[in-house]
């Protein structure tokens, strides 16, 4: 324990809190340890001999936001099922100890909390000033990489299930929401694109929801119910493979009879289109930037808006016309104007509000929801992608920017810290727990006591040296020493 002088004048309560705390947790990283080494001897006993040889010890250490515990734990040989050798940790396997690069569950929850909204390096002094652990900004990314890796083959399995009809969610609803849009990144070294001017490259995002709701606390404000979000740099094909599979793994989609798509009017955006009750409705926000940057009169340029916003169409194209015709001397303004012409002819379909078509029947909204105006595309981009890979002059590979997109996706998703202990389970389950109770730290006034039979390992019952000897003073002083200290501290180290 720490042992602190009231002469000490530097000792500070900071200075105090800091070393106990220190001090805590490097007892409690013993203290696994004991833990883990009696599974580990238990597992030895209990294992069927005829399946697996003891190949002896390999030494590991295991990261935790205790600190680091090093460790033996035992090997084992065994044969598969085509009649191979391989090799296992039993103690791995019955803890369900699948780390990412020996790092706990815990830990890499904590450090995607910080990697989700600062840089790696600072994730890691983050990391060092919470917890009694440190670790590198390299581990940090190496951490990212593996979760992100570990959640692409996830999303690629869930591809392939969708494709064979064998991904079908539980929840049912009649409407379903769906935005999407991409954000440009800086690429480096060997990614980047090669024989174009721009160095950049499109990392996609969708998100689906099934309405709005109020925002607790307020009256005016609103926020989508149940969002979903997915991220990548796939083609358009496969990422409608990723949008669909997300979707089918949540919902029962024989029960949507109603999918309204929002989008910048891109073509990998349109690959749902022309399958049954789908629409697509061109982004509000994209739709009104575009206006502003085409036309530079201000009462001209609000007076089109409003036009589309009461779904009149044909006469906003009219409308555009007649400008053209005004600004056909100015070459700057009327190739402005053609562009936005072309832009909205392309997207026509999706130029009217989905509210006011009428070839959408649109069903009462469930209690509690609201349909409301789309348009929430452009804060999903800034929230999700844009404050965490944009700006500050950061270049990306394309797989490491894919990786760290896909946990930012997760956490939009609010389930990530599901998914992390899906991916890289470190849970203990109840029977296992009270396994681990069964080794109680016996103290020198229990350890004289008849033991009882245990069913989990064997147990090697010792008396207090010297007890029922003449006494001396130096038998004395070490009966004494064994009463102020638990047997399990008593260890070679």
């Amino acid at each position: 324990m720490y042992n602190t002088s009231l002469n000490d004048k530097e000792i500070t309560f900071n200075d105090l809190e800091k070393k106990i705390y220190k001090y805590v947790c490097e007892e409690a990283c013993r203290f696994m340890k004991e833990v883990l080494t009696h599974l580990d001897r238990r597992l030895l006993d209990e294992r069927d001999t005829k399946v697996y040889r003891n190949k002896g010890f390999k030494h590991t250490c295991l990261k935790t936001i205790m600190g680091n515990i090093e460790l033996d734990r035992r090997i084992y040989e065994y044969k598969t099922d085509d009649g191979k050798l391989a090799y296992k940790f039993l103690l791995d396997e019955y803890l369900q100890m699948d780390t990412i690069g020996h790092i706990s569950t815990t830990l890499v929850e904590k450090i995607v909390d910080n990697v989700t909204n600062v840089s790696y390096r600072d994730t890691a002094k983050n990391i060092k000033e919470l917890t009694n652990q440190e670790i590198s900004h390299t581990a940090v990314w190496n951490v990212v990489q593996k979760l992100g890796s570990k959640l692409e083959e996830k999303e690629e399995r869930k591809i392939l299930l969708n494709k064979k009809g064998k991904l079908n969610g539980s929840k049912e609803v009649k409407v379903l929401f769906q935005e999407m849009d991409g954000i440009w990144l800086s690429i480096q070294g060997k990614d980047k694109p090669k024989g174009k001017k721009s160095k950049k490259k499109e990392l996609k995002l969708g998100i689906s929801y099934e309405g709005w709701k109020k925002r607790s606390g307020s009256k005016d404000a609103y926020v989508v119910e149940n969002k979903i979000a997915w991220a990548s740099f796939d083609n358009s094909k496969k990422f409608k493979e990723l949008s669909d599979a997300s979707i089918a793994e949540i919902y029962n989609i024989d029960e949507i009879d109603t999918r309204i798509l929002n989008g910048d009017g891109a073509s990998w955006i349109k690959q749902s289109l022309g399958e049954e009750g789908v629409y697509f409705q061109l982004d509000p926000f994209h739709r009104s930037q575009a206006i502003i940057r085409a036309i530079q009169d201000k009462k001209e340029a609000h007076k089109l808006i409003k036009m589309l916003n009461e779904g009149k169409v044909e006469e906003s194209f009219e409308y555009i016309t007649n400008l053209m015709i005004k600004y056909t001397d100015d070459e700057n303004k009327f190739k402005k104007l053609e562009k936005l012409y072309t832009y909205f002819f392309d997207n026509k379909i999706g130029l009217k509000p989905y509210q006011l078509r009428e070839e959408i029947k649109m069903p009462k909204a469930p209690e509690g929801l609201e349909y409301r105006n789309l348009g929430t595309m452009e804060h999903n981009i800034c929230d999700v992608l844009a404050q965490r890979m944009k700006g500050r002059k950061m270049s990306w590979s394309i797989k490491g920017a894919n990786n760290l997109a896909k946990i930012l996706a997760e956490k939009a998703s609010k389930r990530i810290y599901n998914v992390i202990n899906e991916v890289c389970s470190g849970v203990v389950s109840d029977d296992k727990l009270e396994t681990i109770t069964e080794m109680i730290t016996l103290t020198a006034a229990d350890v004289n006591k008849k033991v009882k039979k245990s069913k989990y390992y064997p147990i090697q019952q010792a008396r207090v040296p010297f007890t029922g000897c003449a006494m001396t003073n130096g038998r004395k002083a070490i009966q004494s020493f064994f009463k102020e200290k638990n047997f399990s501290e008593l260890i070679y180290r």
